[in-house]
C-alpha cells in the first residue's frame, strides 16, 4: 500500500473516530491487548449485566436500556446470550421510542486453559472460528464486569474496538469506576470514547 492510500485510510480512521463517536471506535495500529480476569468462574458470570457505559459501535445505533443476559445450553453446555435494549431517538431532548430489539446467541471457549477469552457468535449462518472476541477484563461477579473486543481490519493498518462496563444493578455506577477506566487506560485502550447507556424509563426484563 502506498504513501496515498496510508494517508487515504488514516483520514476515514479520523473521521469515524471524531465525528462519529457512537457509530464506531476506530484506532490506528494493531489491537490492544488488555489483561483478562485471572482465575475466571463462569458460572458466577452467569445472570443478568445492564451496561452502563460501552463504545460506539454499529449495532447497537440509538439504543438504550441494554442489557446482556448469559445462561447454560443444555445441549453442549455453551453459554446462551441474550442482548436486548430499546431503540429511541431523540427530539428536542425528548424521547420516541421506536421498539425493543434483541439478539440471541451463545458463547463458548476455544481454549479451557484460558476461560475469560471467549468466542461470541449471533447467527447459525457466522463462521465458527477458534479465535476469541469477547474478552472478560475484570469482574467481582457481583457489582460489574469490564468486556473488551477488537478486530484487525483489512490491511492491518487499523483496528475497531469495542467495550462495554456492566453493571448487576442498572444505571448505577461501579463504585471504582477511576481505576477501571485506569486499567483501560494502561492497556492504550480510549476510555474518553466511552459514554453512559440511559438506563431510565426501561421496560421491566
Amino acid at each position: 500500500m502506498g504513501f496515498k492510500e496510508t494517508v487515504v485510510l488514516l483520514s476515514v480512521c479520523a473521521v469515524l473516530t471524531y465525528a462519529t463517536p457512537r457509530l464506531a471506535v476506530i484506532k490506528p495500529g494493531k489491537c490492544p491487548k488488555p489483561s483478562v480476569q485471572a482465575n475466571f468462574n463462569r458460572t458466577e458470570y452467569l445472570g443478568t449485566w445492564y451496561e452502563y457505559e460501552r463504545f460506539g459501535n454499529w449495532f447497537q445505533i440509538l439504543v438504550e436500556c441494554g442489557r446482556a443476559e448469559y445462561g447454560v445450553n443444555a445441549a453442549d453446555q455453551s453459554i446462551s446470550v441474550l442482548n436486548a435494549g430499546t431503540r429511541r431517538f431523540r427530539v428536542f431532548g425528548n424521547p420516541i421510542t421506536i421498539g425493543p430489539v434483541s439478539i440471541v446467541g451463545k458463547a463458548t471457549t476455544p481454549d479451557p486453559t484460558k476461560p475469560a477469552e471467549l468466542t461470541v457468535s449471533f447467527s447459525e449462518f457466522q463462521p465458527t472460528s477458534d479465535t476469541p472476541n469477547y474478552f472478560v477484563v475484570e469482574t467481582d461477579y457481583k457489582n460489574y464486569a469490564v468486556v473488551f473486543s477488537c478486530d484487525t481490519l483489512p490491511g492491518n493498518l487499523l483496528n475497531l474496538q469495542f467495550a462495554w462496563i456492566l453493571t448487576r444493578e442498572r444505571g448505577v455506577a461501579p463504585a471504582n469506576l477511576a481505576a477501571i477506566k485506569a486499567n483501560l487506560s494502561a492497556a492504550n485502550i480510549d476510555v474518553s470514547k466511552l459514554f453512559i447507556v440511559n438506563q431510565e424509563n426501561c421496560p421491566s426484563s
